[in-house]
């Protein structure tokens, strides 16, 4: 039975140049976060099990990084974005990672969570992508 490859998968950026994109490079482990939020239908009057009713999705994209610079449209843009507090589109794509490979697209808040500064190791930075609207592809989901 064939599996999906991990390896097939990755980021991409949108530079300055509106539909034009890149992907930032270092990329180690990609993952798509996401589910629904469920809210009660509980009323006073109701005992026993709370019934529930889904509600909005979440999604948040996490990648993991070991930049290698220089990365003016990867990393060092989402440096930019990250300080700014700006959005950008952002897309994974699946192999061979061109226009019409797009399997998730969207307008995006960037964040710079963590870096670890380990002895004899690369640096390593942690980036979460939260929606700052609705997906205008989602194949993923």
């Amino acid at each position: 039975m064939a599996k999906k490859l991990a390896n097939n998968y990755r980021l991409f950026l949108q530079s300055s140049t509106v539909g034009t994109f890149n992907q930032p490079a270092g990329q180690g482990n990609l993952t798509r976060d996401g589910g629904k939020n469920f809210s009660s239908n509980a009323t006073k009057d109701q005992e026993g099990v709370d019934t529930q009713q889904p509600g909005l999705r979440t999604i948040t994209l996490k990648q993991d990084l070991v930049p290698d610079l220089p990365d003016a449209n990867g990393y060092t843009r989402m440096e930019t974005l990250h300080q700014s507090d700006a959005t950008e589109v952002y897309q994974i794509r699946k192999k061979p990672f061109s226009t019409a490979d797009v399997v998730f697209e969207c307008l995006m808040y960037t964040s710079l969570d963590n870096a670890s500064f380990n002895q004899g190791e690369s640096v390593k930075v942690g980036v979460s992508l939260v929606p700052a609207a609705q997906p205008t592809v989602d194949a993923l989901g």
